[in-house]
């Protein structure tokens, strides 16, 4: 069956061919294909979860194998969603230790882009509480874990799904007694203090800045940073999951792609930041985690030419000079975005996983007429200060660029051992950056 995939963002459309198994032995059986690559959700922004021959919708794989509920460890297929784990776990008192900021995000989708979440200083990526990895490869169907097929554990997490096709995942949750967050909201009037107010935030569980994009003189980088803790309640009965399911604003059509233009979007920017008080509350942990997923496909506002999401990471020392470049070229060349966070990064990162000890910041830019050049020069600001770009939002950087990039020089022997296990497991992105 052919049918035409996008990126979240929507800027490309390819055709390709489609598979959804139902279970491991349909799996091993379409995973034969010559070149072929994973699907979850389709939540990566770009082309990284699409192969123009051959793409294995994982969807249909959503079964818990087994849920110790003592110990918090649970091991499921690939294709449960995030949802789907925290309406069994959540009830218990569990919950994901790493969370992104959707729930309609595949379990092998967090595990080929090791996510991060809110709370990267303290728990860092997904990958410090992943056990073992079962998955398919031309050696067959392995299990993997830290003293087993360990060289490709390590680079199966993070690795765009490029090792194999992976087919259920085991890893620890984290023990919580409510379904709140307390919350505090802090404003800041400009990138000095957002930085410092996240830096001052480092023993909080979670926390993120939205960040004034359009700002300018004085005010560059104003933010408001959200940080939050678990509330640590009392209780016997199960947490009610009811938050998790209930039904979400749809779109069903793109809007007109004139809509999200730089003068709305710098509107917005001002109302928003306006609108914004210090504060302090209790709030559920859909509103604190989730808050794109009210809408459930909110990408369709960018209209029919979509969206392109750029994120990157600095090493701490580089990243008050490497932001404010970057914030002062989206001034200079009014190229605004309204999703726009900056969030505190932990542990060095291994392997090809994104990030490094420092900050990561994040937009979402609707397609400009000169989007395109602008991008090009943030590239450069990124490799000038020993910057990283994060695959999961990558849909254009060049293969030359991304070499420059520490993830780039990273890969070398990542591509030594997809010679090992496959290089028939391939995505549009890996093909156009030579992984």
């Amino acid at each position: 069956m052919n049918i035409s995939l996008y990126g979240w963002g929507r800027t490309d459309k390819f055709i390709s061919r489609i598979s959804s198994p139902k279970n491991l032995k349909e799996l091993i059986k379409v995973s034969k294909k010559k070149e072929l690559i994973a699907r979850g959700y389709g939540r990566s922004y770009g082309d990284s979860s699409i192969q123009k021959k051959f793409t294995i919708i994982t969807k249909n794989l959503n079964k818990i194998i087994k849920f110790d509920e003592k110990n918090g460890i649970i091991e499921a297929q690939s294709g449960i969603s995030i949802k789907e784990l925290l309406n069994l776990t959540l009830p218990k008192k569990w919950i994901l230790p790493v969370i992104p900021g959707s729930k309609f995000i595949s379990l092998g989708g967090m595990v080929a882009s090791d996510i991060h979440g809110k709370n990267h200083h303290i728990e860092g990526s997904f990958r410090n509480h992943i056990l073992e990895i079962k998955m398919i490869n031309d050696k067959g169907y392995i299990t993997c874990n830290k003293k087993k097929n360990r060289d490709l554990f390590s680079y199966t997490i993070g690795g765009m799904g490029l090792t194999g096709v992976i087919y259920s995942c085991k890893f620890k949750l984290k023990k919580v007694s409510s379904n709140y967050i307390f919350q505090e909201t802090i404003k800041s009037s400009n990138l000095k203090e957002t930085i410092k107010s996240i830096y001052n935030s480092s023993k909080w569980n979670y926390n993120v800045a939205w960040v004034d994009t359009s700002s300018s003189g004085n005010s560059i980088g104003r933010s408001v940073l959200f940080r939050g803790n678990h509330i640590k309640e009392k209780r016997k009965d199960e947490i009610d999951v009811d938050f998790l399911n209930k039904s979400k604003m749809r779109f069903f059509f793109n809007f007109p792609s004139w809509l999200m233009n730089r003068y709305l979007i710098k509107f917005l920017n001002s109302i928003y930041f306006l609108l914004q008080t210090n504060s302090k509350k209790n709030v559920s942990l859909n509103n604190f985690f989730f808050q794109l997923d009210k809408i459930h496909s909110w990408n369709l506002i960018y209209g029919k030419n979509g969206f392109v999401s750029y994120q990157c990471s600095f090493p701490k020392n580089q990243a008050y000079i490497a932001i404010k470049k970057i914030l002062e070229l989206l001034l200079k060349y009014k190229v605004f975005s309204f999703v726009s966070v900056i969030k505190s990064l932990g542990e060095k990162s291994k392997f090809l996983s994104f990030g490094k000890k420092g900050l990561t910041v994040v937009f979402d830019f609707p397609v400009y007429k000169n989007l395109n050049k602008v991008l090009d020069i943030i590239d450069d600001v990124v490799i000038q200060h020993q910057g990283d770009i994060y695959l999961v939002k990558d849909s254009r950087i060049s293969k030359n660029k991304f070499n420059k990039t520490k993830m780039g020089f990273k890969s070398k022997n990542f591509k030594l051992l997809r010679k090992k296990y496959g290089n028939r497991f391939c995505s549009n992105q890996s093909v156009r950056l030579g992984l």
